[in-house]
């Protein structure tokens, strides 16, 4: 009786959104870990807002799916509570992004955080694969 061995995708996705050309505009830098066999995302972010120069760094989690829709070919959906830099309120912010993304992992998307949501940014993002046996 012979086994195959199925090969899994899991690759590492380090980028950012937001309007790249844009200072005072506000920036998620991202690394994540897409594995496209389970559907899921984990990894952590970076919020910087431009016109404050605050930063908020946490975790995430969501999924992935294929998207076949021109030349989109994956979705991405993340979410996750943010702790706030503040030590005298220490407040979860609750932040979420969707991206789709083309072959070259590059896209547009949209966030929503502190109560603004940035849609139409740009995504830029490059990846290294984890590539292992099942």
């Amino acid at each position: 009786m012979a086994t195959t061995a199925l090969a899994t995708e899991t690759v590492y996705f380090k980028g950012s959104m937001g309007f790249l050309t844009n200072p005072l505009g506000t920036m998620v830098e991202f690394s994540l870990l897409v594995d496209a066999d389970k559907h899921t995302v984990t990894g952590n972010i970076t919020i910087t807002d431009g016109a404050t120069k605050k930063s908020y760094s946490g975790k995430v989690s969501g999924t992935t799916y294929p998207a076949g829709y021109g030349d989109i070919v994956r979705l991405i959906n993340i979410t996750g509570n943010i702790p706030n830099s503040n030590p005298l309120t220490p407040l979860r912010l609750h932040f979420e992004a969707n991206m789709a993304l083309k072959a070259d992992w590059s896209g547009k998307g949209g966030f929503t955080f502190l109560g603004k949501h940035h849609g139409d940014v740009d995504v830029q993002g490059s990846i290294f694969k984890l590539d292992s046996a099942k």
